[in-house]
């Protein structure tokens, strides 16, 4: 069961929990090592692919830019890479990158380092959700470096022209804090297509740094050369991309939920294949449950999780991984005590207002929230909660993911989960989650 069939989702809460699940691959390695693989020379397969809404749009572009991808199982692909100069597009109308960051975001900073074969402009457009997310600060770095960009409506934002183009310069390009880390990795991304070499200078830093250091491993993977000089600068050289065989992890955002499952509802859940040895940031968020008071054990491979049966508030600062704040947000709910999240202002600029919206659904349930500019502060209801309300997902798949784990209360358009884990309420109703008569749904 995908919930995409229905526009409210009835759940209930879990008993007690004895699980091994697993998720998907992880998008932000799926989207990643398919552009790369499609940049690279020679034959790359890429196994453990996420097959989600994200994954096919950055898949639909790249065969419409002529790279050759065949599908071996549902999870295996082969990319025949184009050794960096993708073809004219084919078919009709712009690029469309749907609610994509990563497809956004990358393909627009790649196609800008290159000619894309063609001395025709090509153009890029993106889902409402995802013309609204700020593009600007890339666009601009881009253009700096000798790119030509046309913002067809909104300076900033999507749609836009991009070309005809020559390779970037290379030199110094420089950040003041970026509205997003996708912001710095398709910088990295278009700075190996780059004439010279070139410096990304974060002057104050990057939200979300996991996800850069995941973008320098990944170039590193397929023969690129990037590092770090320093703490807030990354030297990048151009250099041709090979095909390299990669699996992709287990995606650890998606893992967090089963996690935390376990350790609001009691009981154990186990992810085999993600461990401390992962490229994901996302995978430590086992270490913030476990100072809310859960029982962890995290080895190179598996991760896993035990309710204690009792959950404490914590002060943390969530800026290394942004995605995991509403999962924390979540799990305050059950905990004795205040939990202050801090570092989280890019949440602001995701699917929706992450920041705002989990207030509203919060309180909902009964806690006392207060909204702060970069996070929050959660007052568990003194009363216990106000269950078998229903939510407000936004068209935001980790708000319907995140408030899912409270079990007693309907989701309101369940199938925007397609974004990244299209299975997961089925996932949910094999844990025995999903009612099969809904009880009366509040307001």
């Amino acid at each position: 069961m995908t919930g995409n069939d229905a526009s409210l989702l009835q759940l209930k809460a879990p008993a007690a929990l004895d699980a091994e699940v697993s998720p998907p691959g992880s998008k932000s390695l799926t989207n990643r090592a398919l552009l790369l693989a499609a940049l690279a020379r020679g034959r790359t397969r890429l196994s453990g692919l996420l097959l989600a809404d994200d994954t096919q749009s950055m898949r639909t572009c790249l065969e419409r830019l002529g790279v050759s991808i065949r599908e071996r199982d549902p999870t295996t692909l082969e990319v025949d890479g184009c050794g960096g100069t993708f073809a004219p597009p084919t078919g009709d109308g712009p690029l469309y990158a749907g609610s994509a960051g990563t497809v956004a975001r990358f393909l627009a900073a790649v196609l800008a380092a290159q000619s894309a074969g063609t001395r025709e402009a090509v153009e890029l457009d993106a889902s409402p959700q995802m013309r609204a997310r700020p593009m600007g600060q890339l666009l601009d770095a881009l253009r700096e470096q000798g790119a030509e960009i046309r913002c067809l409506e909104a300076e900033g934002h999507l749609p836009i022209a991009i070309g005809p183009n020559s390779p970037l310069r290379g030199g110094e390009v420089a950040f003041s804090r970026p509205a997003s880390s996708q912001i710095v990795s398709a910088m990295l991304l278009a700075a190996g297509l780059s004439e010279e070499p070139m410096r990304v200078i974060l002057r104050e830093g990057t939200p979300a740094r996991p996800y850069v250091e995941m973008t320098i491993r990944l170039l590193v993977h397929f023969g690129g050369f990037a590092r770090w000089e320093s703490g807030t600068v990354i030297a990048v050289e151009p250099r041709e991309l090979m095909a390299r065989d990669y699996a992709v992890e287990p995606d650890a955002s998606s893992a967090s939920y089963f996690l935390g499952l376990a350790a609001i509802h009691g009981g154990e859940v186990a992810i085999r294949g993600l461990g401390s040895h992962s490229l994901q940031g996302d995978a430590a968020f086992c270490r913030v449950l476990e100072r809310m008071g859960a029982d962890v054990e995290q080895t190179e491979t598996i991760t896993r999780v035990r309710g204690s049966g009792r959950l404490r508030g914590i002060e943390v600062d969530m800026g290394e991984m942004p995605d995991m704040a509403l999962t924390l947000a979540v799990a305050a709910l059950f905990a004795e005590g205040s939990t202050a999240i801090r570092g989280v202002e890019v949440l602001r600029h995701h699917e929706t207002d992450r920041i705002a919206a989990a207030t509203r659904e919060l309180r909902k349930l009964g806690a006392t929230v207060e909204e702060r500019v970069d996070g929050l502060l959660i007052e568990p209801p003194n009363a216990g909660l106000k269950l078998g309300v229903s939510i407000d997902t936004y068209d935001d798949h980790r708000v319907a993911m995140a408030f899912s784990m409270v079990g007693d209360v309907a989701i309101r358009d369940p199938g925007c989960v397609a974004k990244t884990f299209p299975d997961y309420f089925g996932e949910l109703e094999r844990l025995g989650m999903v009612a099969t008569t809904p009880d009366r749904v509040g307001p």
